[in-house]
């Protein structure tokens, strides 16, 4: 109990020093994180051209090359391409395995996009996601298709409005053409956004499903993981939400929403769960939640601040937010851990800040209310500066899942992912700096090994 009060003071306490993200239905920017060398933000209004002259090491293995990385934007479309050339230092050979594989050649595109979420009607975005959210994120959020950057995915996020009363959201994951990858999809609609009603006219109302059979053979013959997802996984959800205020200075959203994921009918998890889970009842879960969600802007872009509060109820055999920052990391994990959670009641908060838009701070937090092995925390923290100063650019991601010590929240382990970078503007069109990566991915013998990276360059960027 006491190792408990403790784990969720001093994460209470990390998370207002860390302010976060929030949900991805309001009108508040939200600060994902990008690989690309430009920024950690969404790039939707400037035209930059970046090229990295680099070092790095991967798999043991010394690179020397250049990384081209154009944004380029006309109007409501957007192209963002990633082109490596990086040759081993030992033997002179260019490095190709991020072409091997999935996506292959695809990954060169970092982005397609036509649009602006949940600011125009249509809304497409191609290659890698980040940040990704459901509806209210019952089910599906902070999610990211691409954990590792050496095997960086290509999917697809949307939204797209019919009028003003019908809608569709979602993703899918990865365009590789050997199974049928993460499916994510909400029809939606705003019954009363035709008439002059004021609150009631924003109701909405949203029903959820989204389904992974992912088979992908990554490496060689063998695919070394995700065999607990031969039948599948399948979640649904209803959820709604009204707009109780809003002002120049406020809005505040009101939401409430139910989900269930489904039993896993994989003869392989039920034999691994008769061995190693703590029950034998593994079944379907369910949960249910309501929140608040509240955005303030003071005098334009001085001040803004978004924030999130929401109370969950779920049963044994189910995890809020089960698609997550992590999911992709490791599936079989995530899925087989559901055999051990409990019935339980936690707090989902998250609160972003911007001064000036120059340092964006964030941070959110899941939280049971009796955290435990089969029921634990998870937290994420952000960091942006893009340009402090003029001169300084800090940018940063932080997150941690299966969280049950307070002293394990900033070891790195399988559950971890990391990315940071410092950098400096040398003039207005040279950069110096360095990226720091950790994630935890699956090697080629389908084993899984820390995958981490540091990453010095001097780079030329400008903006046309």
């Amino acid at each position: 109990m006491k190792s408990t009060i403790k784990l969720c003071t001093t994460l209470a306490l990390t998370f207002l020093l860390f302010l976060g993200n929030a949900k991805a239905q309001s009108n508040y920017p939200t600060f994902s994180f990008d690989n690309s060398f430009t920024t950690l933000s969404s790039r939707d209004s400037t035209n930059i051209f970046s090229s990295a002259f680099t070092y790095v090491q991967i798999g043991g293995k010394n690179y020397l090359g250049l990384r081209f990385q154009p944004d380029i934007n006309f109007g409501k479309i957007g192209i963002g391409l990633e082109v490596p050339f990086y040759f081993n230092l030992d033997d002179g050979k260019l490095y190709s395995n991020e072409f091997k594989n999935g996506s292959g050649i695809f990954r060169l595109i970092s982005y397609l996009r036509y649009g602006r979420k949940k600011q125009d009607r249509i809304y497409l975005k191609l290659g890698q996601l980040q940040g990704e959210a459901l509806g209210y994120g019952s089910l599906l959020n902070n999610y990211g298709n691409s954990p590792s950057f050496e095997k960086r995915k290509v999917g697809l996020s949307y939204d797209i409005r019919i009028q003003k009363i019908f809608g569709v959201e979602g993703l899918y994951s990865d365009f590789n053409f050997q199974s049928l990858n993460l499916l994510a999809i909400r029809p939606y609609v705003r019954p009363f956004s035709e008439s002059n009603i004021p609150i009631v006219k924003t109701l909405d109302f949203g029903f959820s499903f989204i389904t992974d059979k992912d088979q992908t053979t990554r490496f060689g013959d063998e695919s070394g993981s995700n065999e607990f997802l031969s039948k599948g996984i399948k979640a649904f959800g209803f959820d709604m939400g009204i707009l109780i205020l809003n002002t120049g200075l406020i809005n505040l959203t009101g939401y409430a929403h139910y989900s269930r994921l489904s039993k896993v009918k994989s003869d392989s998890l039920i034999a691994y769960l008769q061995e190693y889970a703590t029950s034998q009842d593994y079944n379907a879960g369910k949960g249910t939640g309501i929140g608040l969600n509240a955005n303030m802007n003071i005098i334009g872009n001085l001040f803004r601040l978004n924030s999130r509060i929401e109370r969950l109820w779920y049963s044994d055999n189910y995890t809020p937010q089960f698609f997550d920052a992590i999911y992709e990391v490791n599936k079989d994990a995530k899925i087989a851990a559901l055999g051990n959670v409990k019935k339980q009641q936690g707090i989902y908060a998250s609160i972003s800040a911007s001064l000036l838009d120059k340092i964006m701070l964030g941070g959110n937090l899941l939280l049971p209310d009796k955290v435990s092995k089969s029921s634990p925390a998870s937290l994420q923290l952000n960091l942006r500066t893009p340009n402090l100063f003029n001169k300084i650019i800090v940018e940063g991601y932080y997150t941690k899942g299966n969280l049950t010590k307070i002293g394990d929240s900033f070891t790195f382990d399988e559950n971890s992912l990391a990315l940071l970078r410092f950098a400096y503007k040398i003039s207005p069109i040279l950069v110096s700096g360095i990226d720091y990566r950790w994630a935890w991915s699956e090697q080629d013998d389908g084993s899984f090994q820390a995958d981490k990276s540091i990453m010095p360059y001097l780079a030329f960027r400008f903006q046309f």
